[in-house]
């Protein structure tokens, strides 16, 4: 085999390759350890109901719950108690 023949099989070859574990990634990802493909429908709209709910408690225990300021001055690391 010429030269240039060995140079357009090992090409090919490593296309394919690659495609194949571009692939591979690729159904892994979607139906492997993730378990099934990106929801649509009735399950998405769920599940953004599911996050609103959440935020809306997370919002909830925040006002319930104000930050504390702490000190102006840069050494004092305590907290304000007022």
């Amino acid at each position: 085999m010429s030269p240039v023949t060995l140079i357009i099989l090992l090409v090919l070859l490593l296309t394919v390759l690659g495609s194949g574990v571009l692939l591979f990634i690729t159904v892994r990802y979607y139906w492997g350890e993730r378990g099934s493909p990106p929801a649509t429908g009735e399950a998405r709209r769920k599940q953004k109901e599911d996050e609103i709910r959440l935020r809306r408690k997370q919002i909830e225990h925040a006002e319930s719950h104000p930050r504390e300021n702490r000190s102006p001055t840069f050494l004092d690391n305590r907290k304000r108690t007022s």
